[in-house]
């Protein structure tokens, strides 16, 4: 049976245009019972008879006929009011034309009647976080970044609960394969502190702390103590004084933190496990003879937590001096978090709490700082989770860095969790990997769009370059790409060097502090990448539209008024001497020159076309010569 294709839509509706941004939405961030004004741009020869914008109000829809203004160039805006009176409001343009109607939505335009869930979205006071605009985060993991303190370096003691001993190695050595040991290296929050001048040279000005709260482990997953951050860390007093480092720095940090789950050796689950009647047995799932419980992926010394239990929601979120609330207070001044397997939080079979118990933690958490950042770990499909009621943003594996890595590199099933020998080997299509980006871009509100977690890699991944089988010159494209998507991004420590995998420690490198080590071009690179980011206006709040692309090659465009970046990207090994494509956000009568970031080569933009070249296994940011 040959696939279904839908009729193409003409070229005057493909380049209407509307975005989430302020050059379209009067205020993107309005208030509940406020009127913003909507404009749609569209070619001045465009032959419509009317343009419509559909909403759909207490669940019944409306029709609002919007105004031509003057033309400007190729093209003519049209507005109209819409009363933003829901939490959510979500709309669509309908375009009248002789005896066809097209409709515009947030994935583009079509003939048939859409479906609400790609719609535009605007959500009512949504609480903003104005310091995330320009900010970069880095993911430190604590025990492997800087040893500042050897006094509280774990020396040989036992796990009572697994009975490993835990033993601080010498920096860098290579873990020993006999069992019964778990290797520290010293990495504590003094050892952060005393690196301060690294992290401002590189220009990162947000750290992303993996869990830091008392565990046996050296990545404390395990937790048994919500109260206190570990010992081997430098204890509560060593995050107070890294919280004022930062400070004092103008930068930032989110926490870590597990409420999925806690670890065999808290005192919760040691009560629970050894008295069937204590109060603390409703805070986890076991079974009616009290011998087995429900655990994270069937580790049993990681506890699920039920969050069926109201006293369990009170210490978790919910009480005014819980876990949630009480690191976002003074001393600690945290200023956010991350949350641990939030795909899984608060569902076992039956019980589905899931939805239910993350409006618990956001609401909770905005009320102690309505400016704290909360983005959830999830692997895949989240969207959900982000309509402005939930997370704030997710790590973006699945909406961003996922399609980006099996575009960049042979398709791998186990790279999506499945074991399987079979699919391996080819590449994705450019349009495939456009396509996930878009509809996940659609699914959500452009406000939520704007501060997901944007990653290449993390603790629980393979390193980027290693993933990329040590290619440097698609590590940068990569990272170009990665700067200039709509979100926050994120640099996984090290990855600025080009640490890749290692025997033994698997991502979790030791940091290395020898200069003369460091590949200092590429440092430079992210240097120059991590400047970028902050200070445009284009990269922080502008639309992101998808200019053309090729087998090997994608452009685009972030704008927000006459601010405008195009970006090449072109994974193969052949260079394009030259690419020409349509710039839909410029006048034709608007002509000037555009240089990249990296290459310092030129382009011309002039009719409303750029051409520039396209250099093999790279990537390039074009902008504007002033």
């Amino acid at each position: 049976m040959k696939p279904i294709m839908p009729p193409t839509p003409p070229d005057w509706a493909q380049r209407a245009g509307h975005f989430g941004t302020p050059d379209f939405v009067s205020n993107p961030h309005p208030k509940l019972d406020e009127t913003v004004q909507i404009a749609l741009r569209l070619p001045i020869d465009a032959p419509v008879s009317q343009i419509i914008l559909r909403t759909i109000p207490n669940g019944e829809q409306q029709f609002t006929a919007m105004q031509p203004g003057e033309a400007r160039g190729i093209w003519r805006e049209w507005t109209a009011p819409l009363l933003v009176n829901e939490p959510r409001v979500s709309y669509r343009f309908g375009l009248c034309a002789e005896d066809q109607v097209w409709w515009l939505n947030a994935l583009g335009v079509g003939q048939a009647i859409p479906f609400e869930l790609f719609d535009f979205k605007l959500l009512a006071d949504l609480p903003e976080i104005p310091w995330l605009e320009r900010t970069v985060f880095y993911q430190v993991f604590p025990d492997r970044f800087y040893n500042g303190d050897p006094a509280n370096d774990p020396t040989g003691d036992a796990d009572p609960y697994r009975g490993f001993r835990r033993l601080t190695l010498p920096w860098g050595q290579e873990p020993p394969v006999e069992t019964g040991v778990w290797p520290f290296y010293g990495g504590d929050l003094p050892g952060i502190r005393q690196k301060m001048d690294y992290l401002e040279e590189l220009g990162v000005n947000a750290l992303y702390l993996n869990p830091i709260f008392t565990g046996w482990t050296n990545h404390r997953y395990d937790v048994i103590d919500y109260e206190h951050v570990d010992p081997t860390l430098g204890g509560d007093q060593a995050l107070v004084d890294l919280a004022s480092s930062l400070r004092e720095q103008g930068m930032r940090y989110v926490l870590d933190i597990v409420p999925n789950h806690c670890g065999a050796g808290h005192p919760w689950f040691q009560s629970a496990q050894k008295d069937a009647n204590c109060p603390e047995k409703e805070y986890f799932f076991f079974d009616k003879a009290h011998k087995s419980h429900a655990s994270w992926m069937g580790i049993g010394t990681l506890p699920k937590l039920n969050y069926s239990s109201a006293m369990l929601r009170e210490l978790i979120y919910a009480g005014k001096d819980s876990v949630f609330r009480r690191w976002l207070r003074e001393p600690f001044l945290a200023d956010g978090w991350r949350v641990d397997v939030a795909n899984m939080l608060g569902r076992h079979n039956q019980q589905q709490l899931n939805a239910e118990v993350v409006r618990g933690i956001r609401a909770a958490v905005k009320q102690t700082r309505p400016d704290a950042y909360i983005f959830g770990e999830n692997f895949f499909d989240a969207t959900t989770q982000l309509q402005g009621d939930g997370w704030d943003g997710v790590m973006n594996y699945a909406g961003f860095c996922d399609p980006l890595l099996h575009w960049l590199r042979p398709f791998r099933a186990d790279a999506i969790g499945w074991k399987n020998d079979l699919v391996a080997g080819k590449r994705w299509e450019t349009a495939t990997m456009v396509q996930s980006w878009l509809e996940n871009l659609a699914a959500i509100p452009w406000a939520i769009a704007l501060t997901q977690f944007n990653v290449l890699d993390s603790h629980d991944t393979a390193r980027v370059l290693t993933s990329l089988e040590g290619d440097k010159d698609l590590l940068r494209l990569a990272a170009i790409v990665q700067f200039t998507f709509p979100g926050v991004p994120c640099v996984y420590y090290g990855d600025e060097l080009g640490l890749m995998n290692e025997p033994g420690f698997g991502s979790r490198n030791c940091m290395p502090w020898d200069r003369g080590k460091w590949d200092m071009e590429l440092f430079g690179f992210y240097q120059k990448l991590i400047a970028l980011r902050k200070s445009s206006n284009a990269l922080i709040k502008g639309a992101f539209q998808v200019l053309d692309y090729g087998p090997d090659t994608l452009v685009y465009q972030r704008f927000l008024g006459e601010e405008s970046l195009i970006v090449t990207a072109n994974r193969g090994k052949d260079p394009l001497e030259c690419v020409t494509v349509d710039l839909p956000s410029q006048q034709p009568s608007h002509e000037y020159r555009l240089r990249g970031v990296f290459t310092g080569l030129e382009a011309q933009a002039q009719h409303g076309k750029l051409r520039c070249a396209v250099l093999p296994r790279g990537g390039e940011i074009w902008m504007a010569v002033l």
